[in-house]
């Protein structure tokens, strides 16, 4: 028998220079470049945050670089 599974985190995107994970439980962050979160995250980075959230579902994906759910 062959066991299935799902691990789910957040989506990670790149958009207008930021690289940021977005959590349906906590919602977006920047992050560096190696993943690790930011200190702190502020005005510019919610601004653009609010120019991403206008974007349809599909030009949201074109920026999806990773994250999310993946079956093993």
């Amino acid at each position: 028998m062959n066991a299935q599974g799902f691990v789910c985190g957040p989506r990670l995107y790149q958009f207008k220079g930021w690289f940021f994970e977005w959590s349906a439980c906590s919602g977006p962050w920047p992050l560096k470049i190696n993943g690790d979160p930011r200190a702190r995250a502020g005005r510019k980075f919610y601004a653009m945050c609010a120019e991403f959230n206008q974007l349809s579902e599909a030009n949201k994906k074109l920026n999806r670089v990773g994250g999310g759910c993946q079956s093993f």
